[in-house]
């Protein structure tokens, strides 16, 4: 997809495009911006809006660990009436009332405007305000951990926000490889319970969570161990854990997403019990590793 200015920066003229589209070699999305037959993108269904794909819905399209969200997220420059359907210009967006679902955001106006989406530093400032904090440190999280966005750029996004969010850095941590990770860190951590994100155990390799000295808490995504030589091998890693003095508990992404009550009453009566830390018998055998 492209704006007619950039078309015309290329050396495409206006009588070729409008001929293009007579001949149906290019669809016009809307007055200014066209796009190839066929293509049914996000991006395309939010310029058809009115405005242009931002927040969890371009997010979602770098790749971003996003907790469910069924809406297009679109960012609309204020003001601007006339919003229309993301599946046809010929019916109003009041009007609309089938998927999918369309959030608006309004903004003074949109940096870029000759850019079909959002830059994903305002994206990200977005999701600050129009998710939960739980979620939206989720999407910070995998940002930063799939480096597309360093934390300098994530704060200043933060700070920029007419209502700063930038006291959310506090709570994100770079190295959570999985929104699964991200969620059981901060519901372990609102019960003051210590707890790291991939730490590396010697003979072993990384593991998701390490609570306290000794607690290794595993979280199987939803794709997780299809092959069964995967699941043989981290029962194998699981056991080899355990002789080394680690309590293991593995959790599935059914438990972390629908049930993690039971996953938190079990892993704080572990905790109640002091279980997640060295005791003397184990420093007497010399297993008790302080690992960084």
């Amino acid at each position: 997809m492209a704006h007619a200015a950039t078309l015309r920066a290329s050396g495409i003229t206006q009588k070729q495009l409008e001929r293009s589209v007579h001949l149906g070699a290019a669809v016009r999305i809307r007055s200014g911006w066209y796009c190839l037959p066929g293509d049914g993108s996000d991006s395309v269904k939010a310029l058809r809006v009115g405005g242009r794909l931002g927040c969890v819905s371009l997010l979602r399209t770098h790749g971003v660990w996003l907790m469910p969200d069924a809406g297009l997220h679109v960012s609309v420059a204020s003001p601007r009436s006339g919003l229309r359907s993301p599946l046809d210009r010929g019916r109003d967006l009041a009007a609309w009332r089938t998927h999918p679902y369309v959030v608006t955001h309004w903004r003074k106006r949109l940096l870029n405007p000759d850019s079909p989406t959002d830059m994903i530093d305002d994206a990200a400032g977005c999701v600050a305000t129009c998710l939960s904090r739980e979620h939206a440190i989720v999407a910070f999280d995998s940002l930063l951990n799939r480096g597309l966005l360093s934390a300098d750029r994530l704060s200043a996004a933060l700070a920029g926000l007419p209502d700063t969010r930038e006291w959310m850095m506090d709570l994100v941590d770079a190295g959570c490889g999985s929104g699964l990770e991200t969620l059981a860190r901060l519901r372990l951590r609102a019960h003051n319970v210590p707890v790291r994100c991939q730490v590396h155990v010697p003979a072993i390799g990384w593991v998701d969570l390490l609570v306290g000295d000794r607690l290794v808490v595993e979280l199987d995504g939803r794709t997780h161990h299809d092959d069964p030589a995967s699941y043989e091998r981290d029962r194998a890693r699981d056991l080899a854990l355990v002789e080394l003095g680690y309590v293991v508990v593995r959790v599935t992404h059914r438990r972390v997403m629908q049930d993690w009550a039971s996953v938190e009453r079990a892993l704080l009566c572990i905790v109640r019990r002091r279980e997640h830390h060295w005791q003397p018998i184990h420093r007497a055998a010399g297993i008790a590793l302080t690992l960084r």
